[in-house]
């Protein structure tokens, strides 16, 4: 039986390059708004409609109640009533498509937050080190809580706009309302000011607990099997369970936080509404209102109580808001982990002759090496750390802390690393594999089927292909979450070969894989590059055995040399 044909992915346009990042989180925050200030432009102008529509109408009760009520007054007063009607059809159109411009801005900057975070992470410099976990939590609750003040900032412009409103109309009435108005409202601003900076100090921590625990939900499930294995289950459970109480305890203390924020403001806007109907019923009692007029000064009263907890509300959003762009604004400043060079140097990538001169290792190595181009050569190290270090100088997801390593005679950190990335595959023994399925992963880094069909038949990754229930359309699942180890190991490894490129690093490749397949696997990988320059970090006696070449590097030695 054959295994299916493999067509590789059909290959997505570049994403866009990313801005430079704010210089702080809140120029992050108003920047992420200013992106959609259509959106909140048109949310702010309908809302406003609608508040000041809402705002009339006791407005236009009060008019008829007083022109109902006027001596020498007869019939049904048709305009007033024909005035009320289509205030409210405005005012109900006005929310409808307000509303709509609210959510695009909404999900529109919640979108560009996760964007810019990919981005960075996805970035070949590299530099950001926040666990999965911590990152899903910036890039889903974080990115939530911008967005939110996004659809905020619309009902936040349009209190503002009724409640200058309403007090040009209180003025019109009574200079001691329209001054209350004025007075309770910057009462009720003030006192949230002045505790805002508890709440945004309890939220920036409920946001890093929630990470934490993210994190580890997401370390456990990929050592599920590990954990089960070595009988570990109550101990994990309850490392787990003591995080979880951490984030609900810092949830708690942010939302008692936000809710004296909230009741501080609810408790002036009573007193405002108080003290607003004390003198409106004493200047209706000395004669100075009349009965239309302070039906329309309570209703305005009761109104505005609306608008001013909506000041409270915002203020709220805005600190938590604030609080989660700078957690967000912490990953895209983070600086590289390696310089990017703008420059290419002259010349062709040669055959692929690897040399480290003088670099520094964990354990006190020195490596002084020379890796033959076109050959396959192992590096056998008694301390793995070691094997890390090599692994991530190769991939210059870090730079060595002295001496040089070059590719064909040119120092790694002059290549610029978009061109490096072409030139050097460096594959890792506990293997991520990408969304979808198994012939997804085989042809991501390739559009050319021969060389998927090559490197699945070298990898043994055909057997794979036979094994999964849909053949190559089987899904993988999250990070390969539905093959085992060894078929996850098999796949990484055939969409390394497949990409053919001119030197490639395998840490461990074949370490969950059984001892005849691991044989096969090596035979067949050490024919398939050919005349290219393979690096193994491996013990394995397969490989070994295959490699033209074997450095040794002993736990204590100071210089390892070939």
């Amino acid at each position: 039986m054959t295994a299916p044909p493999l067509a590789p992915p059909a290959r997505s346009t570049p994403p866009a390059p990313e801005p430079a990042p704010a210089a702080t989180p809140r120029a992050l925050l108003w920047r992420s708004l200013g992106d959609r200030r259509r959106d909140l432009a048109l949310a702010s102008a309908l809302f406003s409609t609608h508040q000041l529509g809402e705002a009339l109408v006791p407005v236009i009760v009060g008019a008829t109640v007083g022109a109902v009520v006027r001596p020498g007054a007869s019939g049904p007063p048709l305009g007033p009533l024909a005035l009320l009607a289509a205030d409210f059809l405005l005012l109900s159109l006005s929310y409808r498509f307000g509303a709509r411009a609210a959510v695009r801005a909404r999900q529109h900057t919640e979108h560009r937050i996760r964007m810019a975070l990919t981005a960075r992470v996805l970035r070949p410099a590299g530099g950001v080190r926040p666990a999965p976990g911590d990152l899903l939590s910036r890039a889903s609750g974080d990115a939530e809580r911008v967005g939110a003040f996004a659809g905020t900032l619309a009902t936040t412009v349009a209190a503002v706009v009724v409640l200058l409103g309403s007090t040009a109309l209180l003025l019109r009435t009574s200079l001691e309302l329209g001054a209350l108005v004025v007075l309770g409202t910057a009462g009720v601003l003030l006192a949230q000011n002045r505790l805002s900076h508890v709440l945004r100090r309890t939220s920036g921590a409920e946001q890093a607990q929630q990470a934490r625990a993210t994190a580890l939900a997401e370390e456990l499930v990929r050592g599920l099997r590990v954990v089960k294995g070595v009988g570990a289950e109550r101990a994990v459970a309850a490392d787990y369970a003591r995080v979880s109480r951490d984030a609900v305890r810092a949830a708690r203390r942010a939302v008692s936080a936000e809710g004296a924020l909230v009741s501080v403001g609810v408790l002036l806007t009573g007193l405002y509404l108080t003290a607003v109907a004390a003198i409106g019923g004493t200047l209706a009692l000395d004669g100075r209102l009349g009965l239309g007029r302070l039906i329309a000064v309570l209703g305005l009263a009761q109104f505005v109580i609306g608008p001013m907890r909506v000041l409270s509300a915002a203020h709220a959003r805005y600190v938590r808001a604030l609080a989660s762009a700078a957690r967000v604004h912490d990953v895209l400043s983070t600086p590289p982990a390696v310089p990017e060079r703008s420059h290419t140097p002259a010349g062709e990538h040669g055959p692929g002759a690897l040399e480290f001169r003088a670099v520094p290792l964990p354990g006190g190595v020195r490596a002084d090496w020379s890796l033959p181009a076109g050959r396959m050569t192992a590096l056998v190290c008694a301390d793995p750390a070691v094997a890390d270090a090599v692994a991530l100088l190769l991939a210059r997801e870090e730079d060595p802390e002295g001496g040089r390593i070059l590719l064909d005679g040119t120092d790694l950190r002059d290549l610029p690393l978009d061109r490096l990335r072409s030139a050097v595959l460096v594959g890792h023994h506990e293997p991520v594999l990408l969304p979808g399925t198994v012939a997804d992963n085989l042809g991501a880094l390739t559009d050319d089927p021969a060389a998927v069909a090559e490197a699945t038949r070298a990898s043994f990754a055909d057997e794979v292909v036979r094994a999964v229930p849909h053949g190559a359309d089987t899904p993988v699942g999250d990070r390969g979450e539905i093959l085992s180890g060894g078929q996850r190991q098999r796949v990484a490894l055939g969409r390394a070969l497949a990409a053919r490129p001119p030197v490639l690093v395998l840490h461990d490749p074949t370490t969950a894989v059984d001892a005849v397949t691991e044989d096969a696997i090596a035979e067949r990988v050490r024919q398939l590059r050919s005349h290219r320059t393979t690096l193994v970090l491996t013990d394995s006696p397969a490989w070994l055995a295959r490699c033209d070449h074997v450095v040794h590097v002993p736990a204590t030695a100071r210089t390892a040399t070939r």
